[in-house]
Formats: C-alpha cells, sequence, structure tokens
C-alpha cells in the first residue's frame, strides 16, 4: 500500500476499502485477543463455579395450637408476600450464614488465611456474592448457591432451606417456652387459690350450710309449719338454724362464686398449657419445597464463549478505532505512514 491509499478519507463510501486494506492486521488483532481469552477464562485462572437452587413456596405464619384447637386457621394455606419476605430475611439472617459457615467450615473452604487482618469481612463478602435469594413472580421463594464443587453448592442450597424451619422453630419455641411456664405458674396460684376456697366452703359447710337458697326456702316453710302448729320447740330449733345461715350464708355464696370463677380461669389455663406445649413440642415447617437443590452437571461461571466474544470484539474494535487514528494522522502529516508490503 502506498501513502496515496493510506491517506484516502475514511467514509461510509470506502468503508469495505478499509477493511480490505487493514484486514490481515485486524485478523491477528482478533485471533490473538480470542486465544488469550480463552486461554485467560480457563479454570487454570478463573475457578469455574456451579450452581444449585432450590425452589419453595412460604407457609402462612400460624401457631400449630390454633389450627389444632378449635382456630377458624387454613393450616395448609401458602403464604403470602408478607410470609415470603419475613422467609427471605430468615434466610438472609446472620445465624443461619453462622450456622452454615461452621457446617461446612467455609473459613478452609474459601482459603481464607487464618492470619487475615479482615477474615470475617472477606467471608461474608464471598458468601455473599455465591448464595443469593429471591422472590419469584410466582410467589415461591428461590434459594441460589455457588460453588467450586457442585456437591458443596446443592448440600448448602438444602441446608439453608432446611436451616429456614430450624431457626423458626427455635425463636417460636422459645417464645412458647415463656408463654408455657406462665401459665404454669398462674395454673398452680389457681390451684392453691381453689384449695383455699375449698378449705373455707368446708368450714361453712360443718356449720350446717351446704346448699343456701334451697335450704333457706325449706326452712322458711317449715317454719310457717311449726307457727301454725304452735310448735314451739320446732320453731326454736329451726330459728337456730336460720340464724346461722344469716351469719354464714352471705360468706357461703361469695365463696361458692368465688371457686366457679376460679375454676373456669383454670380450665382456660389449662388449654394455653395445652397450646403453648403443642408449640413447644412440635416441629412446624414454615415452607413448602418444591424443589429441592441437586448436585449440577455444568459450570455456570465463567461463561468462555461470551468472555471469549465480547474479548474478540473489543479488540476488533479497539484496532479498528486505533488504525482510523493512525490513517488520520498519516493524513494531515502528523506522521509517517507505515510501510508495508501489498503481498
Amino acid at each position: 500500500m502506498d501513502t496515496k491509499n493510506v491517506s484516502n478519507e475514511f467514509d461510509s463510501t470506502n468503508i469495505f476499502l478499509f477493511f480490505f486494506r487493514w484486514w490481515k492486521q485486524l485478523a491477528i488483532v482478533c485471533l490473538t485477543a480470542a486465544i488469550l481469552a480463552s486461554i485467560f477464562s480457563s479454570p487454570v485462572f478463573i475457578t469455574p463455579l456451579y450452581e444449585s437452587t432450590v425452589v419453595m413456596f412460604p407457609a402462612q405464619s400460624t401457631s400449630l395450637s390454633r389450627a389444632v384447637f378449635g382456630a377458624n386457621v387454613d393450616f395448609l394455606q401458602y403464604g403470602d408476600v408478607d410470609d415470603a419476605e419475613r422467609l427471605l430475611q430468615v434466610m438472609g439472617s446472620t445465624a443461619i450464614r453462622n450456622r452454615i459457615v461452621e457446617r461446612f467450615d467455609l473459613f478452609d473452604h474459601y482459603e481464607i488465611p487464618e492470619d487475615s487482618k479482615y477474615r470475617n469481612t472477606e467471608l461474608r463478602q464471598i458468601y455473599g456474592s455465591n448464595v443469593s435469594s429471591r422472590r419469584t413472580p410466582y410467589g415461591a421463594v428461590e434459594i441460589k448457591v455457588r460453588d467450586k464443587s457442585p456437591e458443596m453448592a446443592a448440600d448448602m442450597a438444602n441446608e439453608i432451606s432446611a436451616l429456614a424451619d430450624t431457626l423458626q422453630n427455635e425463636i417460636r419455641q422459645e417464645r412458647a417456652l415463656m408463654a408455657y411456664r406462665v401459665a404454669v405458674q398462674r395454673y398452680e396460684n389457681l390451684q392453691k387459690e381453689i384449695t383455699i376456697t375449698e378449705d373455707s366452703l368446708r368450714v361453712i359447710m360443718e356449720r350446717g350450710i351446704y346448699e343456701y337458697e334451697a335450704q333457706a326456702e325449706m326452712l322458711t316453710r317449715q317454719l310457717a309449719i311449726d307457727l301454725s302448729n304452735n310448735n314451739q320447740r320446732g320453731v326454736n330449733a329451726i330459728e337456730e338454724r336460720l340464724n346461722v345461715i344469716r351469719e354464714h350464708g352471705g360468706s357461703f355464696l361469695t365463696q361458692k362464686a368465688h371457686l366457679e370463677q376460679v375454676s373456669r380461669s383454670l380450665s382456660g389455663i389449662q388449654r394455653i398449657m395445652q397450646e403453648a406445649r403443642a408449640d413447644l413440642e412440635n416441629f412446624v415447617p414454615f415452607k413448602f419445597l418444591i424443589d429441592e437443590a441437586f448436585v449440577a452437571e455444568k459450570k455456570v461461571y465463567p461463561v468462555r464463549w461470551l468472555i471469549v466474544f465480547m474479548a474478540t470484539f473489543a479488540a476488533g474494535l479497539a484496532g479498528t478505532l486505533a488504525i482510523m487514528t493512525y490513517e488520520n494522522l498519516v493524513k494531515k502529516d502528523i506522521i509517517s505512514p507505515i510501510k508495508a508490503s501489498s503481498k
């Protein structure tokens, strides 16, 4: 190529001639970029990652005891958006991450040195880039785990899914234990109160009062009969018994009403204890598992063909711009043209 051809104006009318003149150089640049991209995207330089996914629907957040003991709750109903967001928060919590780190020894697995100054920060960054969760458009919750080991990725995804139930049950059981202890204390106090009330009633009953209204009515009727028959001895005996009823009848009625009230309270506390114990002793799933994670057969990162394509395209574009700049500089006599062989 001579200087005159090289100095031609580069526009849409001679773009074909431009590439015809420089196709060998551009081909060498693109081929070199493709080879280098292929080499540097190989497992020798970039660790391939495998991905496993768990898909689940959130369950409605409700108490097992409420569903069993008569509350109008559908225990088998899918959860709503709030339940899904709650499940996502649990799976992304520090508590689950710490258990996963301990369970799979991620410090060693991620090759984080023990003497690293920012050891925990490095772990959080790697974990955060490899573990993700989201709510799908259909209301399900999806967990994705990437790892250099396909078996590890599947195991971690399934373990996070299982720990989501475990952690929520631990929180629920902790609250149920508090409720159960309070209910037991209240139950014991009511039992003592019933015992004291029954003892008071027994003392009153020993004085001859068993059923205040019935006894008072019967004695009043008998008193009228004795008075009409002029039976003074009978009148005196009945008046004596009526005096006892008048003296202790009010206390009898008060203690009896109190006993009934405490007994009703005791029945309610027993129900609360049963509900708290049901929540305490049973493991409740907070999700409906749709797809468990399985061991991936193909890596998802890096996508070598995309890296090679982008590197080749970028190199070709950079080479084209460089040659265009070169031709314009030659045209303006800023630099001297490079003599190239026409062969």
